[in-house]
């Protein structure tokens, strides 16, 4: 199939359709006049009922002329249909018509296409061998500016140039039928000249060089739009034997461009191509992309035209200042995620090979780049990266930076080497510096399917403080190290799963977390659903982490079908109870407070209260908590039922002397109301006992 956009080169050319019409015209109205006997005639008309011609077709053509009072010209087409658009009701009329055996003027004469008049200006002449044709709103429409064409010809060779003098833009748009979802012009005005010349049927050379302002477009679906612009187009081709050698530049000093999701900003950005065009292939040697603020592109390409498919393009841009191009391209990509809030800085290299419907290579260097979350979720600094890429051959490259925080955490300095070929990306081994540990990487994969990226890795957490942790967290701090085994962790379709079991050490117990889900991850509001236990944890490390009071013991905790929407939770199953086995089991008086204020008031018997103050710490035999979360609404339980009722549960089973009990009573809580309660209770120096 030919594509639309060259009907022009292939057979038709606006001065083929003038003198075509000029000549068939002028003979026909000089043959008639200027026999004696028909000028005796009052008029004629002539109809045909459909015409066909490679340069265009028409149907119930009919042209009328009266000769009196004074000659007229009356032509009217129903439709018209030329490179691939059509016109209907089409209606020229020439009211002052001028014909001598040299030619033949009308002085004033009216085109209307549907709705729209224009004031039309034609001179002919065989003398000199020229057509000129000028064209102007209908003064009653408001519009201003000029359109002067003129073609002229010696033998087989002519010449023409269309001058457009503060010309309404509106008026291509209007001439042109509207088609759905078609960009409308709302405001422009041109000024400049386009100059085409040729041998009979065909055009040898072309140039134009045109001013646009006030620019303002849009569509009926709001996604597109443009206001306020300029711009500044130069273009010449010239044909050589078959080829044709050509060439274009567009400035784009000032406006806005709309482009969902994208707004570009005219502030002297310039756009330069050149190339040749043969044997209905067009190559573009050289192009040039210069945006003002961020940097310079080049590039290269070869169409084919016929099928109208891209074969091959290169381009590369060295030196972009990656602010600016963060904002206007990569962010409004990124909608939706934690990538939408970020902002960049540094400079990056790109360097990409297009050939025959594939990727062929690209390799991206990143220098000194920083990416910094606007909520504080996530930094990096002095990011230097050089990521080859290879359809066919495997490439080496490496990640690193200085420093990164991920919620709050700090990464040290660090070395990712990387490998690359096809569609897929390796990392056969990295370590990166937490805190005070290391996270080991092993086996990362990443691969590019149809549904999009997946990528999965295993590791392990070398030794990290607790103490560091948490104060890096800003939660309350806790004391050991934690480390274990990472197992399979894989992502596939904007979710990461976990296979087996994340196996660490904790507060001198052992944590396990099972059947991890996490959807969306860099999204606004990341969903994770996960199972975990810890088992045979040391109470007294507990404890004095979050200043609970001191708690000599162990306990095992499960939480199952635990669900966090944003990071806050919105579901869970959890059951604290003491471990088995033999071990010293103490409570003090301010951990029985902030269990007073868990259970509420009445926690304690009377008999119980009276000797609180006397001892400092207390023997139990069972500690015991549970909640089930469901909204923001915890339905709490104990050890077991303390009354045959069931409106009470036993949070701690007192043993030996001095021995205490706690008993619970409040069955439903808000979870949220829960925390401040406890937090109240921590902060609070001295225990109060209900």
């Amino acid at each position: 199939m030919k594509p639309d956009w060259l009907w022009f080169h292939r057979d038709i050319f606006p001065s083929r359709v003038c003198r075509l019409f000029a000549r068939f015209w002028l003979f026909f109205l000089i043959s008639v006049l200027s026999s004696p006997a028909v000028a005796a005639l009052p008029g004629f008309e002539f109809m045909l009922e459909h015409i066909r011609h490679p340069v265009f077709t028409a149907r119930s053509a009919e042209i009328k002329f009266t000769a009196f009072p004074s000659p007229a010209l009356v032509v009217t087409l129903d439709d018209l249909v030329m490179g691939g658009h059509r016109w209907r009701n089409l209606r020229m009329e020439c009211n002052q018509i001028h014909v001598s055996r040299d030619g033949a003027d009308c002085d004033a004469g009216v085109l209307r296409l549907g709705k729209k008049s224009l004031s039309v200006n034609v001179q002919f002449s065989l003398q000199r061998k020229s057509l000129i044709i000028g064209i102007q709103p209908v003064p009653v429409t408001g519009a201003r500016g000029k359109w002067r064409l003129e073609i002229g010809w010696q033998e087989d060779k002519w010449h023409g140039v269309l001058k457009i003098m503060n010309g309404d833009g509106t008026l291509l748009a209007d001439l042109l039928p509207l088609e759905e979802q078609q960009i409308q012009i709302h405001q422009a005005r041109l000024n400049g000249e386009i100059h085409l010349s040729g041998s009979g049927v065909a055009i040898s050379a072309l140039s134009a060089h045109l001013n646009v302002s006030q620019l303002s477009f849009g569509d009926a679906s709001g996604l597109h739009a443009g206001e306020h612009i300029s711009l500044q187009m130069d273009a010449d081709a010239r044909q050589t034997g078959k080829d044709w050698q050509w060439r274009g530049k567009i400035a784009w000093p000032e406006g806005g461009i709309f482009w969902q999701p994208f707004y570009f900003s005219g502030q002297g950005h310039e756009f330069a191509i050149a190339g040749t065009l043969h044997d209905r292939h067009i190559n573009v040697t050289h192009g040039r992309v210069d945006l003002a603020g961020i940097g310079k592109a080049k590039f290269s390409a070869i169409a084919d035209v016929a099928g109208r498919t891209l074969q091959q393009i290169r381009f590369s841009a060295t030196d972009l200042e990656l602010s600016p191009l963060f904002d206007s391209i990569l962010r409004p990509l990124a909608v939706d995620t934690a990538l939408a809030e970020t902002s960049a800085g540094g400079r990056a290299d790109f360097d990409w090979h297009y050939r025959d419907g594939e990727h062929q290579s690209l390799v991206i260097d990143l220098q000194d780049v920083s990416l910094i979350d606007a909520h504080d979720r996530f930094s990096i600094e002095e990011l230097n990266a050089h990521i080859p890429w290879n359809y066919n051959e495997k490439r080496n490259g490496s990640i690193q930076f200085d420093n990164a925080r991920v919620l709050g955490i700090p990464l040290g300095a660090t070395r990712i080497p990387i490998e690359t070929k096809g569609a897929q990306f390796n990392i056969p081994r990295a370590e990166v510096a937490v805190l005070d540990g290391k996270m080991q990487i092993e086996n990362f994969l990443a691969i590019h399917e149809t549904t999009g990226w997946q990528w999965q890795f295993n590791g392990a957490l070398l030794p990290i403080s607790m103490e560091k942790l948490t104060e890096a967290l800003r939660i309350q701090p806790m004391y050991g190290t934690l480390s274990g085994t990472i197992p399979k962790m894989r992502y596939a379709n904007s979710t990461i799963t976990m296979e087996g079991e994340l196996v660490s050490g904790i507060f001198d117990g052992v944590a396990v977390a099972r059947n991890l889900v996490l959807e969306n991850p860099l999204s606004l509001t990341p969903h994770l659903i996960m199972d975990m236990a810890m088992h045979h944890v040391d109470l007294d490390l507990l404890t004095r982490a979050y200043s609970f009071g001191s708690m000599q013991g162990r306990v095992d905790v499960e939480v199952n079908n635990l669900e966090l929407v944003d990071w806050e939770p919105v579901r869970f199953d959890t059951k604290l109870v003491s471990s088995a086995g033999n071990y010293k089991r103490r409570i003090s008086q301010a951990a029985i407070k902030n269990l007073i204020a868990l259970g509420g008031g009445g926690a304690v018997t009377a008999i119980q209260r009276s000797f609180l103050g006397l001892f400092g710490q207390f023997s139990y035999a069972e500690i015991g908590w549970r909640c089930k979360l469901r909204g923001h609404i915890c339905q709490m339980g104990g050890i077991e039922p303390a009354t045959s009722d069931g409106k009470s549960y036993v949070l701690v089973k007192g043993s030996g002397i001095p021995a205490i009990t706690i008993t619970g009573y409040n069955q439903e809580v808000d979870w949220p109301e829960l925390l401040k309660r406890l937090e109240r209770a921590v902060e609070s120096s001295n225990p109060i006992i209900h």
